[in-house]
């Protein structure tokens, strides 16, 4: 296969490792109007690929005959570490422990078979993209957060850098107020913020949070004005560009919604515990 494309520019190497060879041909009529494909049936060959090309990303299956791709990802992550040689793992076990071990191993990213080729070039674009360090360094401590929790890193990056930005809040200042249309996210990064209802304060929020989980999904107007109690500094995704970023990948849309399901599961938990708390606290109130 020639090494250039129509412009006559060197096209990027894309090793397509699968030791089905009805996948690699499949993945590789996806990819070569766009990049050069090398191909690789086992882990063996993986790793020889990836010493002896210049290797832009990695397509690795989730199990060989020799060893499975977790084992691939961290012999090839230690060597080169995934921002410079980002790995996408391409699996048909569409279990969240499973992708979430991935995950855990330094995996940058993944997509379930079948898959159509618009979200296979979509996912190895927001890998090519050249996301600045700070990006990078802020997704590491936001895909902790429980309404991130799951998502890979590489893609909060890219959220961060295509439909975020930062302010700064000083004390005082307003992040949103009680009744508004608003339905961005608010992730507050440094500092801490009251939750007011009718003026009187319900609740504090600490650094590192979201705030607006449910106006985000639901897009109800706010419930309560939120304000910063000292110098704060928030990451506001924008509801529009952050909508078509969670559009085009189902499957991450899919586990921050069962995100935002389980924190407001605990929350409900916690409420209900601090209601029969209070029941208790009364009733001993009374009877003395």
């Amino acid at each position: 296969m020639s090494n250039l494309s129509m412009s006559g520019k060197e096209r990027k190497k894309i090793l397509v490792a699968d030791n089905s060879h009805t996948i690699r041909l499949v993945i590789k009529k996806y990819l070569e109007d766009k990049y050069e494909v090398v191909e690789a049936e086992n882990g063996k060959q993986t790793l020889s690929a990836c010493d002896s090309q210049d290797i832009f990303l990695v397509l690795i299956s989730f199990e060989f005959e020799d060893f499975n791709g977790f084992e691939i990802a961290t012999k090839l992550i230690k060597k080169y570490d995934k921002k410079s040689l980002p790995i996408l793992l391409n699996t048909s076990h569409n279990k969240r422990e499973e992708i979430l071990k991935g995950l855990d191993k330094g995996i940058n990213d993944y997509i379930v078979k079948p898959f159509p080729k618009e979200l296979l070039i979509n996912k190895i674009h927001k890998l090519e993209r050249q996301i600045p360090v700070r990006d990078v360094r802020l997704s590491e401590t936001i895909s902790k957060i429980p309404f991130f929790h799951g998502v890979p890193e590489s893609q909060v990056a890219f959220a961060i850098n295509t439909c975020a930005e930062t302010l700064t809040k000083k004390r005082g200042d307003i992040l949103c107020n009680e009744g508004d249309k608003n339905y961005d996210l608010y992730v507050l990064m440094e500092g801490k913020c009251d939750v007011l209802y009718n003026n009187k304060k319900v609740s504090g929020i600490e650094a590192v949070n979201t705030i607006g989980e449910m106006g985000f999904i639901e897009e109800k107007k706010r419930s309560a004005t939120v304000t910063a109690t000292k110098l704060s500094k928030v990451i506001v995704f924008k509801k529009k560009p952050f909508d078509e970023f969670l559009n085009e990948d189902r499957a991450i849309s899919e586990i921050i919604c069962k995100n935002v399901i389980s924190t407001l599961s605990d929350r409900i938990k916690t409420s209900n515990s601090l209601i029969e708390q209070l029941k208790v606290l009364s009733h001993k109130h009374l009877t003395y």
